[in-house]
């Protein structure tokens, strides 16, 4: 978001800025904190965020408003469009992806709204088209110099991600999801003291799953809400590294429409440290680790505990090229085809590098493992994903993309050899922008 002490040095900064923030990456259905961890104090600019003024969107400027509109098209190919073991299905696609931006430009507070939509079909395959759309708003209000409410609300319709742990991903590839989301978040800054206050709520609503025979599997039982409120202290030990705690609780409830539901219901808490660093010309990132515990409502059913944590960290070799890593673990459930508690450990490790071998080309490329562990079965996960991508900046209004990827997943115990998918996708865009 923007704020600052003149309009011009907002307008700027939101048009450097030129992609929506809006909208979150997230892993399946995980919805991590709105709680930012501040380890970027503008000592460090990576390759895929720094300003290129010459090709930087100019946007419409209306009174104190900035629009930005976009339209991107692609095509591409998959080599196994419903992610099956067997009898692999080849199929083209093409994609057409209108978006919109709108970000204020005031001296004082600030407001951020984005909409955008994925129109997707695959050429034979109907039952794998994608209609995709998300809406958001995001608002910041100062008041006084230490002390900013952020209010963010949101909703949408996505597909989960197919290598996720949470389902089969044949089931994956054709669930779709609605998701409407809606937070608040206070902030006090006084001198090298940071808290933060965040509480919000998610619903999730699945849609029937169409399976190969034409037939409908209802998703009911995994309709669920989840609220949270999470506070976090940050004390800055010095210019370059800030110490933090935080402790939250979340509570999941599922719909009460399916009959023994209520087994899934949960209460969790969390309890992290952890530290941030920002080095000039060096290193950036953040660490933490924490404990875990999720108890579920129903009796009889055990308490998952255990350690869990979290790590990102960007390195700096060059002004041209930046390297970023990750790591996190965390507990989730399984929850497709069942109405007791199917608890998972989630450990994901990923690698990636951003280079700008022109002023205007940009090469990146990242891998990805994660290992799902069921906690009182014998089942578990593997997955890994590799990518890579060019991004040709043709002018302020033109954007050539393209992409090549491999992912696959291995199942060992009860599901071994039953729940094995690949998928290597290919795919070239152009996007236009005002």
């Amino acid at each position: 978001m923007v704020t600052g002490t003149h309009p011009a040095l907002a307008l700027a900064a939101v048009v450097a800025a030129g992609v929506p923030i809006v909208a979150r990456a997230q892993d399946g259905l995980i919805v991590q904190p709105a709680v930012p961890q501040g380890f970027d104090r503008d000592r460090n600019v990576s390759v895929s965020a720094r300003p290129r003024p010459a090709y930087t969107p100019t946007g419409v400027h209306v009174g104190g408003l900035m629009f930005f509109p976009r339209l991107r098209s692609s095509a591409g190919a998959t080599s196994n469009a419903y992610l099956t073991q067997q009898n692999e299905t080849e199929a083209p696609y093409a994609s057409l992806e209108p978006s919109l931006r709108v970000a204020s430009i005031w001296s004082r507070h600030s407001l951020e709204v984005n909409a955008s939509g994925l129109l997707r079909n695959y050429i034979g395959e109907s039952r794998r088209n994608e209609r995709r759309w998300n809406l958001g708003a995001r608002g910041e209000v100062e008041l006084g110099r230490a002390l900013t409410v952020t209010g963010e609300v949101g909703a949408s319709q996505s597909f989960e991600n197919q290598f996720s742990g949470e389902v089969a991903s044949n089931v994956a590839a054709l669930s779709r999801f609605r998701r409407d989301f809606a937070s608040l978040r206070t902030e006090y800054t006084s001198g090298r003291v940071r808290t933060f206050l965040l509480a919000d709520y998610t619903d999730f609503r699945f849609a029937p799953v169409r399976l190969s025979d034409g037939a409908l599997r209802s998703q009911e039982n995994r309709d669920r809400n989840v609220s949270r409120i999470i506070g976090q202290f940050e004390y800055a030990r010095t210019p370059s590294v800030s110490l933090f705690g935080q402790l939250g609780y979340t509570g999941t409830t599922f719909d009460g429409r399916v009959p023994g539901i209520a087994a899934l219901d949960s209460d969790t808490g969390r309890a992290n440290i952890g530290l941030n660093v920002d080095l000039a010309g060096r290193a950036r990132g953040t660490i933490s680790i924490g404990y875990n515990v999720r108890d579920y409502r129903t009796s009889g059913f055990d308490t998952v505990n255990g350690l869990i944590g979290e790590a990102r960290l960007e390195l700096f070799p060059t002004e041209r090229f930046t390297i970023s890593t990750a790591a996190r673990r965390t507990s989730e459930d399984a929850t497709f085809g069942n109405v007791t508690p199917r608890p998972f450990w989630d450990n994901r490790l990923s690698l990636g590098g951003d280079y700008e071998l022109l002023n205007n080309l940009i090469l990146s490329a990242s891998g990805e493992y994660a290992l799902q562990t069921s906690i009182n079965e014998d089942r578990n996960n593997s997955t890994y994903q590799l990518a890579s991508r060019a991004r040709y900046l043709i002018s302020r209004r033109m954007t050539l993309e393209g992409s090549l990827s491999y992912s696959e997943r291995d199942s060992r115990g009860l599901q071994a050899g039953t729940n094995d998918a690949g998928e290597g996708r290919l795919e070239a865009g152009l996007t236009y922008h005002m």
